[in-house]
């Protein structure tokens, strides 16, 4: 009878067993099914042409564009901030970095607007007057000031004004705009005056 109670357990043993190492395949299979036809839709996915969008650069340059108009006006900024300039010949100074005379890319609206008013009248003349805060020698600063206006001339020869129309001067440091040694006080005497001698706009 022993042995019977052995041949069953045995038999049972071996049942379970069997049934245990069929489900473990099974799921194992599943489990493979299931990543390959995960691999095969991110294919698919890859494969396929993505959908048009509209180009976004319009409101990039609209953010930046805003982002330049709130900017607080520093010492640092005044001379490229686009609260000194528009796109008219209203704007009558140009305002340079300290110890620049790299004309700033706020001013070229206005520039470009004095440069037509100029070749449309061609009896129209123009002083450009360099200026400079106080730091610096005289000499330095009256050098200063040519190069400022220089670059001033240069840009609206380049849109097509008549040298005739154009004539440079420099001041250095002798007609400040503005007295005071504040930081922004150097800024605002860091200048080119656009000043009309003839045919004003």
């Amino acid at each position: 009878m022993r042995s019977s109670t052995l041949n069953r357990l045995f038999a049972l043993t071996l049942v379970a067993t069997l049934a245990a190492c069929q489900s473990t395949p099974e799921q194992e299979d599943t489990a493979e099914t299931e990543q390959q036809d995960q691999q095969e839709q991110q294919e698919q996915q890859d494969t396929a042409e993505p959908e048009p969008t509209e180009p976004s650069e319009p409101a990039e340059a609209m953010d930046e564009e805003e982002e330049e108009t709130t900017r607080p006006v520093t010492a640092d900024n005044f001379h490229n901030h686009p609260s000194n300039y528009d796109a008219s010949t209203d704007t009558r100074t140009v305002h340079f970095a300290f110890d620049k005379s790299t004309v700033p890319s706020a001013a070229f609206g206005a520039l470009k607007a004095h440069a037509r008013h100029l070749k449309s009248n061609s009896n129209a003349r123009v002083r450009l007057a360099g200026h400079t805060d106080e730091r610096g020698t005289r000499e330095y600063n009256v050098a200063l000031g040519e190069r400022r206006a220089k670059a001033v001339q240069k840009y609206l020869r380049l849109q097509g004004v008549s040298s005739d129309q154009l004539e440079t001067v420099s001041y250095g440091e002798e007609k400040p705009a503005r007295r005071g040694t504040s930081d922004m006080d150097y800024a605002h005497n860091r200048r080119v005056e656009i000043e009309y001698r003839a045919g004003r706009p």
